[in-house]
């Protein structure tokens, strides 16, 4: 038995131990079956090529040499194989495909196996055995041309999705890529180029075509491909991901990180690989970071904090660590998966500042309403000094205590964190110190029972507040017979969203000449038109002393634009 026998036994072992090796990865996956199919086929023709190779027998060579005819099954595997690996899954949906790649493999191996328009004949050399080309070269011509054919566009294939990709993917591309066809290049040379110049030298497709397989079992050794297990796509997952991870020991110490994480902090791996992870931190954030890290918890912590980069860079991230436990319960390691947040802080400062603008804005707006008020106040007693009839007099008062109810609205949203709301409480005490000091009502008690953490929008207080001021000089000027003394009583309470609002006094009561549901004097006119305006309703009582009652819901703070 020669040594070139031997070479195509190893061959052939070769290949039926990697194509087991490479189905049992991944059973279910339709790559790896169809690699195996190209490894039990390769084996199949290397233990032909040994037989043909390592007898002495004329009959016996011949018939294996003719086996050997089913190579042009292997080129249309290999395509075949570049169609799953680069995801032409909508040309392979097609039955069409099927009958493109597999009929003329088989009827070339046909006629090489069942004519002699491949084989003309054998001779002996000192590799052994070996074919005579015939006379007549078409099939011959044929078949080279439908593996060049096959494997060409199947290294195109494979080649434009070696340059589209990265990572594992592109490492798994370049092992397809050298293990299956840099193999069949070099077999193009030595079977097929050097035999038409009359230069003949062992045949090596066989001897190659494991080499080129054995590329690709190193592949699926050391980067688990073409198994596509939970492991690889997980890797994959972590490759790729936007969000940047880092990933610690038990000892809190970096173990990797992954593309996102170099992009965003500017290390290379080998920097920081084996660090603490505070190494990461900003100084400022060190002392909170530490504690969350030393936390054992099992479940999530999301918090904000900084990193810092390469250069120096603080930049803000959110972050979310889990802790990593075994079986047993103990702690194995802790993922820290996160995301730049430099975008949000910039975005929250613009916001911000828009609405600290926004906020002097209607401070500013407030303060100018509230002095425009105090300059027709002004105005209206201006001209009230001129007026001699005392009932003319008495209607430019009515109207100047109205527009000081308003006035002290805008300078209580003026005074106020919040521009919109306004604390009742203190609104009513301060129109009450106002309407007492204006009529010279020194001798009249106000009582007020308000709850202090009733807050009014405008759109309500503004209704609500006139009314208490018609309500209260109606108290002030005619409940108490002119001798100025008495009490009034104010009252606002809330339940579930419904207020109530109620002035009495403990005067004369209402005369009965006035018609409280048709009021001619315009304070009633105006009390009864602010209620509706609040959507409430409104009781009284005066046949002794006087009541006013009125219920209300706050008014939905209406679309300004």
């Amino acid at each position: 038995m020669n040594i070139f026998s031997y070479i195509s036994l190893i061959a052939f072992l070769l290949c039926f131990f990697l194509g087991n090796f490479i189905y049992h990865k991944n059973s279910k996956s339709q790559l790896n079956l169809m690699i195996a199919l190209l490894c039990i086929l390769v084996g199949f023709l290397a233990f032909a090529e040994f037989q043909y190779r390592q007898t002495t027998d004329f009959q016996t060579a011949y018939i294996w040499l003719k086996i050997s005819g089913l190579w042009p099954i292997v080129p249309a595997i290999l395509l075949h194989i570049s169609l799953i690996f680069t995801g032409k899954t909508d040309i392979l949906k097609n039955k069409f495909t099927y009958l493109l790649i597999y009929i003329p493999a088989i009827i070339i191996s046909f006629y090489a196996v069942d004519s002699n328009l491949m084989l003309m004949g054998i001779l002996k050399e000192y590799w052994g055995w070996t074919y005579v080309f015939p006379e007549n070269s078409l099939l011959f011509d044929i078949m080279s041309v439908w593996t060049i054919f096959c494997v060409f566009l199947a290294g195109s294939l494979c080649l434009i999705y070696y340059l589209k990709n990265k990572n594992i993917k592109k490492l798994q591309a370049k092992y397809l890529l050298i293990g299956l066809y840099f193999p069949l290049l070099i077999t193009m040379a030595t079977d097929l180029i050097l035999p038409t110049m009359s230069i003949r030298i062992p045949e090596t497709t066989m001897a190659m075509s494991t080499v080129g397989i054995g590329f690709i079992s190193y592949g699926v050794w050391k980067y688990r491909f073409p198994a596509l297990t939970a492991a690889v796509a997980a890797d994959e997952i972590v490759s790729t991901m936007s969000n940047f991870l880092i990933m610690l020991d038990h000892d809190k110490n970096i173990v990797t990180i992954n593309d996102a994480t170099i992009e965003l902090l500017g290390y290379d791996k080998k920097d920081i690989i084996g660090k603490s992870v505070k190494y990461l931190f900003s100084d400022n954030s060190l002392e909170n970071a530490g504690k969350l890290f030393d936390s054992n918890s099992n479940s999530i912590i999301n918090f904000e904090t900084r990193l810092k980069s390469k250069h120096g860079e603080i930049i803000p991230v959110l972050l979310s660590k889990s802790v990593i436990k075994n079986d047993d319960g103990n702690t194995m390691g802790i993922v820290c998966i996160g995301s730049n947040i430099v975008e949000i802080k910039h975005a929250e400062d613009k916001i911000k500042a828009s609405l600290e603008e926004k906020d002097i804005l209607l401070r500013e707006l407030h303060h100018r309403v509230k002095n425009n008020l105090q300059i027709i106040l002004s105005l209206i007693n201006l001209q009230s000094n001129g007026i001699k009839n005392q009932e003319d007099l008495e209607i430019f008062r009515e109207s100047q205590s109205r527009v000081k109810s308003l006035a002290i609205i805008h300078e209580k949203l003026y005074q106020s964190a919040d521009f919109a709301n306004i604390n009742f409480e203190e609104y009513i005490e301060s129109l009450v110190n106002y309407l007492l000091s204006y009529y010279s009502a020194d001798s009249i008690e106000v009582i007020i029972d308000v709850k202090k953490d009733i807050i009014l929008n405008m759109d309500t207080a503004v209704p609500c507040g006139l009314i208490i001021n018609e309500l209260v000089t109606n108290a002030i000027k005619h409940a108490f017979n002119g001798n100025k003394s008495g009490q009034i009583y104010i009252t606002l309470q809330s339940d579930n969203g419904c207020f109530t609002l109620i002035v009495s006094d403990n005067g004369k009561g209402i005369p009965p000449e006035v018609d409280l549901d048709n009021p001619q004097k315009l304070g009633l006119q105006l009390v009864k038109s602010l209620t509706d305006q609040l959507e409430g309703k409104i009781e009284y009582n005066g046949s002794k002393n006087t009541k006013y009652k009125i219920q209300f819901r706050e008014l939905i703070y209406k679309d300004r634009m």
